[in-house]
């Protein structure tokens, strides 16, 4: 009995190892979603790391969250913001690599040790301003669990992405047309 116990895992094993050498080595989401505010606007607010709180999915669900800005100035290439989710959790940071005015912002992400190309586009088209943010994860030859974890990226980021567009199109909607004004606390922060 506990030989063919020790046979079916053993198979098990081996069918999950040879699954995972199979799976996609990159995975890779975006979400859009099209806004009416001015381009202008909406480069400058997501250029501009200090706003990235304010809209951010993740800061609603985790108001205790700690973070911090990093590099100067804090917008445009090498504005750095760094977060934690808990005391206890490792550091995640995100930093603006490269800015294409007035169409791409790309950055790059790095959580829990593993690092992502990250991107905002803008396009304009009949009916408004598309907005697309997107992620793009790469995993070893031999990184199996990454594989496996790819399969989920989609659904799990997925929906964080698309509800950080929603929110992003609420705050800006705060003040119509203009960049909306950062709370104090914000402006102060390093």
């Amino acid at each position: 009995m506990i030989r063919k116990v020790f046979g079916i895992l053993l198979a098990l094993v081996i069918a999950l190892v040879v699954i995972g050498f199979l799976l996609p080595t990159r995975a890779e989401v975006e979400r859009s979603r099209v806004i009416d505010h001015p381009p202008d606007v909406v480069f400058e607010v997501l250029t501009d790391l200090r706003h990235f709180t304010q809209w951010a999915p993740w800061t609603s669900r985790n108001p205790t969250m700690s973070w911090r800005l990093e590099g100067e100035p804090p917008r445009g290439v090498g504005a750095t913001l760094v977060w934690q989710e808990t005391p206890e959790a490792e550091s995640s940071r995100l930093w603006i690599v490269g800015v294409d005015r007035p169409n791409r912002i790309d950055m790059k992400l790095e959580l829990g040790g593993n690092e992502a190309d990250s991107w905002f586009e803008l396009v304009e088209g009949e009916g408004g301003l598309e907005v697309r943010w997107g992620m793009s994860m790469r995993f070893g030859a031999l990184d199996l669990v990454g594989r496996y974890v790819g399969l989920l990226l989609p659904g799990l980021v997925g929906r964080d992405y698309g509800e950080g567009l929603e929110r992003l199109d609420e705050y800006l909607s705060s003040s119509p047309g203009r960049v909306p004004e950062l709370p104090e606390r914000t402006r102060s922060r390093p």
